[in-house]
C-alpha cells in the first residue's frame, strides 16, 4: 500500500511591507489600483503606474490625426523611445502612447489576492468603491480624489501639499506612534530610576539621621549620668566629712572616759578625806567641760532637694526642644533663579537669587535647604561660590568670575538642579561705567560741559560727589548717580583753574587746595562759603589735600616736593615728609595723596602718596616715617589718584587709564578696573569711593567723570 504526504508551508506577510515592495509604483510610490494608477508592464519587466507613464511618454494625439497608413507610420516613428526610470533601459513607445503598454497581469493578480485575503481592509470611498482614500499630511485630512470637484483644486494638484495613500499614511502614523511610545516609555523609565534613586537616598539619609540622633541623645544620656554620678559622689563626700567629725568627737569622749576611770580607780579605799575632796572638785570642773562633748559637733542631716514638678517640667521642656528633625517641601524643578546684575564683568562680584517653591507652586517662607552652587569657566574650571541663606525662602549666590567668556552656573537643591539650570552668562573682560557726566540736559538744569576735571571727593554719606572742574573755575556738585546738583567755589576757592585737590573732613567741610593761590581753603558746601584758609611761606604749590583721622590737614606740595601735616585750628605746620633742600629726600613729581586710618588702633592714621614715576609710598607713626612701598602687580604707570574705602582697600588710578584695587595700602593686589574701549579713560585724574563698592574717577582729557563698580 502506497502512501503520499504533502508539506504545506504557511507564510505570514506584513501587508504594508509587501505592498511597499511589490504593489507600489517605483516612481510616485503610490499603491497600484484599477484606475489612474493602473499597473503597466514595460518590456524590461518593471512595472509603472499609468499616471507616471503619461507624464514620461509623449502624447501621440497630435500625430494620429492623419488617416493614411504612411502618415500613421510616420507618426509612430516620431514617438521614439524613453528610458525606464528604474533600470534606465531604452523602451520603444508603442502606437497609442502610455495606454498601449500592456497591463501587469501579475501585479493585478496580487492586488486581487490581497484584497480578498486581507482582513484589515484599507477604507474605500463610499461613493467610488474602487477608489482608495488618500491622506493629506499638510491639511491632516482624508479624502477621495474622485470626489473632489475641479473647483476645489484637489490636494494633489497643490505643490505645497504632501499627499499619501491611506495605507502609507497609516504606516507612517503607526511608526510615529511607536516612536512617541518608545520615547514616553524611555522617559518614564528614566523617571522611575530617578525616583528610585531618591528613595534610596531617602533611606540613606534617614539612617544617617538616626545615627546622629542616637549619638546626640547618647551625649545627653552621658550628661545625665555624669550629673547623677556627681550628685551621688557629693552625698558620699558630705557623709564622710560628717562621719569623720563625729568619729573624732567619739574619740575625745572615749579618751576622757578612760582618763576619769583611771583616776577614780581605788578611791573607794582611799581614807584621805582631803584627797577625795580634791578629786570631787576636779570632777566637778570636768563635768562642766563634758557638756560640750555631750552635744554632737556635726549633725546627721543630708537630704536631696529637687524643685519638684516645676524643675521636672523645665527639664522636660528642655528635652522636648532638644534637637530637631529638618524636612523640606521645596521642589527644585519649580524654584526660580534670577541673576541680580544685568551684566557680568571679570573680577566683580556677581549675585544670583534663588526663590524656593514647593510642589504646589507656593512660595517658601523658611530656609534651611541644602543649596549648592557650581560655576564653570569656559575652560571647564570650577570657581568658588558662596551661598547665603536669608531664612525667608530665598538664597543668595555670590561668585567672582576671573576670566572673560561664557560661564555656566548650576544651582542645586537636594543635589537636584533647579529650573532653568545651568544658566549661561557671558562675562565681559572690560568694565562699563554705570553713569557718567555728559554735557547737556540733566534733570531740570542745563549743565555745561566739564573742562579738565581733576580731583573728586565724596560726602561722608556718599550722597554727593564734588568735582574740581578746573577748566570752568568751579567745583561741580553731583549726586551719587552723577546727576547735576549745582556748583560751588566759583572764582573763589576754585579760581585760576588751579583747584586740583579736594578732601572732606569729619564735619562735612570741603577742603580745596589751590596751587596758584598757594592756599588751602575750608569751604562750607551747603552755603558756598569759605570758612578758613591755610597759607604760609612753607607752601609753594599746594595741589593736593587730604584729612587725617584727628582732623589734621595733609597738604601735598609739588613745588617743594613735600607733604605737610597742618593743624587746621592754627594753620601751623606740624610736620613734613620730604626735604625741599635735599634733592635725594625731595618727593619728585608728587601726583596723588590720601589718608588711611582704618587699621590704626591708636586713632592715628597713615598717609599714602603717589608719584609720577609710579611709586606708591605709605608713611605713618608719630614721626610720619616711611612704612613701605606698595608692590604693584600690573601696570606701573604714573599715579593719578589715590583713595581708601571704609574697609581699608586702596584704589590707585594710573596711566594709561586703569584703576587698581588692593586689599590695603601695603596689601595684595585684587584686580584691575579696566574700562571697555569706547569708555576708556584717556587721562585719569582723582578717584574717590562711594558706599557698596562703587568708585568715581575723573577723566581729565575726556572732560568727564565716570562711575564704576569695583567689588
Amino acid at each position: 500500500m502506497t502512501s503520499s504526504s504533502r508539506l504545506v508551508e504557511t507564510v505570514q506577510l506584513n501587508f504594508e511591507d509587501f505592498s511597499e515592495s511589490f504593489l507600489t509604483c517605483g516612481t510616485c510610490l503610490t499603491l497600484f489600483d484599477s484606475g489612474e494608477h493602473q499597473p503597466k508592464l514595460l518590456p524590461c519587466s518593471h512595472t509603472l503606474c499609468r499616471a507616471c507613464l503619461q507624464r514620461i511618454v509623449p502624447n501621440p494625439a497630435s500625430s494620429s490625426a492623419s488617416s493614411s497608413a504612411a502618415a500613421a507610420a510616420a507618426a509612430a516613428s516620431t514617438l521614439g523611445t524613453f528610458r525606464c526610470p528604474i533600470c534606465r533601459e531604452g523602451i520603444a513607445v508603442p502606437i497609442g502612447g502610455a495606454a498601449a503598454f500592456p497591463p501587469s497581469f501579475v501585479v493585478n493578480q496580487l492586488l486581487d489576492l490581497m484584497v480578498s485575503q486581507r482582513k484589515d481592509l484599507v477604507p474605500k470611498c463610499s461613493i467610488h468603491t474602487g477608489r482608495e482614500l488618500l491622506f493629506c499630511e499638510t491639511c491632516d485630512s482624508v479624502f477621495c480624489a474622485a470626489c473632489q470637484s475641479p473647483e476645489q483644486g484637489g490636494h494633489q494638484n497643490k505643490p505645497d501639499h504632501t499627499v499619501l495613500s491611506f495605507s502609507v499614511a497609516v504606516k507612517r502614523t503607526a511608526e510615529i506612534l511607536l516612536y512617541k511610545a518608545h520615547l514616553a516609555t524611555s522617559q518614564l523609565s528614566s523617571a522611575y530610576e530617578t525616583v528610585s534613586r531618591e528613595c534610596d537616598r531617602l533611606d540613606s539619609a534617614a539612617e544617617s539621621c538616626i545615627l546622629d540622633v542616637d549619638e546626640s541623645f547618647q551625649q545627653l544620656h552621658e550628661l545625665v549620668e555624669r550629673r547623677h554620678s556627681a550628685v551621688r559622689s557629693l552625698v558620699r563626700k558630705l557623709q564622710d566629712e560628717k562621719r569623720r567629725c563625729l568619729r573624732e568627737q567619739l574619740g575625745l569622749i572615749a579618751q576622757e572616759k578612760a582618763k576619769v576611770e583611771r583616776e577614780c580607780e581605788g578611791l573607794q579605799y582611799q581614807m584621805d578625806v582631803m584627797a577625795i575632796t580634791k578629786k570631787i572638785s576636779d570632777l566637778n570642773g570636768r563635768l562642766g567641760n563634758m557638756v560640750a562633748l555631750s552635744e554632737p559637733r556635726e549633725n546627721h542631716y543630708i537630704a536631696y532637694k529637687c524643685k519638684g514638678s516645676a524643675e521636672f517640667n523645665a527639664i522636660d521642656s528642655a528635652i522636648s526642644s532638644f534637637g530637631s528633625v529638618l524636612v523640606s517641601a521645596t521642589y527644585p524643578g519649580l524654584c526660580r533663579l534670577e541673576l541680580l546684575e544685568p551684566t557680568a564683568t571679570v573680577n566683580l562680584t556677581c549675585r544670583a537669587r534663588l526663590q524656593a517653591v514647593d510642589y504646589h507652586g507656593r512660595i517658601r517662607t523658611g530656609g534651611g535647604d541644602p543649596v549648592t552652587a557650581r560655576l564653570e569657566t569656559p575652560l571647564g574650571e570650577l570657581l568658588e561660590t558662596a551661598v547665603e541663606d536669608a531664612e525667608d525662602g530665598t538664597y543668595l549666590v555670590r561668585f567672582v568670575p576671573l576670566c572673560a567668556g561664557r560661564h555656566r552656573l548650576t544651582v542645586r537643591v537636594f543635589d537636584r538642579p533647579v529650573r532653568g539650570c545651568p544658566v549661561e552668562l557671558d562675562v565681559a573682560g572690560r568694565h562699563r561705567p554705570v553713569a557718567k557726566v555728559t554735557a547737556g540736559s540733566s534733570g531740570a538744569c542745563q549743565i555745561e560741559r566739564l573742562q579738565a576735571p581733576y580731583a573728586v571727593a565724596s560726602s561722608l554719606a556718599g550722597t554727593e560727589v564734588f568735582v574740581s572742574d578746573t577748566g570752568n573755575c568751579r567745583i561741580a556738585v553731583l549726586d551719587s548717580n552723577l546727576q547735576w546738583l549745582g556748583e560751588i567755589g566759583k572764582d573763589t576757592a576754585a579760581s585760576g583753574r588751579a583747584a586740583t585737590g579736594l578732601a572732606v573732613d569729619a564735619a562735612g567741610r570741603l577742603w580745596v587746595a589751590n596751587w596758584k593761590e598757594r592756599q588751602v581753603f575750608e569751604l562750607d558746601p551747603s552755603q558756598d562759603r569759605i570758612v578758613s584758609t591755610i597759607s604760609g611761606d612753607f607752601l609753594a604749590e599746594p595741589g593736593l589735600v587730604a584729612v587725617g583721622s584727628r582732623g589734621e590737614i595733609v597738604v601735598g606740595d609739588a613745588g617743594s616736593g613735600q607733604v605737610h601735616i597742618v593743624d587746621p585750628g592754627s594753620g601751623c605746620r606740624v610736620a613734613s615728609i620730604g626735604n625741599s633742600s635735599s634733592s635725594s629726600r625731595r618727593l619728585k613729581s608728587l601726583t596723588a595723596l590720601t589718608a588711611d586710618w582704618s587699621n590704626c588702633a591708636d586713632g592715628g592714621c597713615s598717609l599714602v602718596y603717589g608719584l609720577a614715576s609710579g611709586e606708591v609710598t605709605v608713611c605713618g607713626g608719630g614721626d610720619w616715617a616711611k612704612i613701605g612701598d606698595l608692590r604693584c602687580q600690573s601696570s606701573n604707570g604714573a599715579v593719578a589718584g589715590l583713595a581708601v574705602d571704609e574697609f581699608g582697600r586702596l584704589l590707585v588710578a594710573r596711566q594709561p587709564g586703569v584703576v587698581q584695587v588692593y586689599t590695603r595700602p601695603l596689601g595684595e593686589f585684587i584686580c584691575d578696573i579696566l574700562p571697555e574701549e569706547q569708555e576708556r579713560l584717556r587721562r585719569p585724574g582723582g578717584v574717590c569711593c562711594l558706599p557698596d563698592g562703587w568708585l568715581v574717577v575723573a577723566d581729565t582729557a575726556g572732560n568727564t567723570v565716570k562711575k564704576f563698580r569695583y567689588t
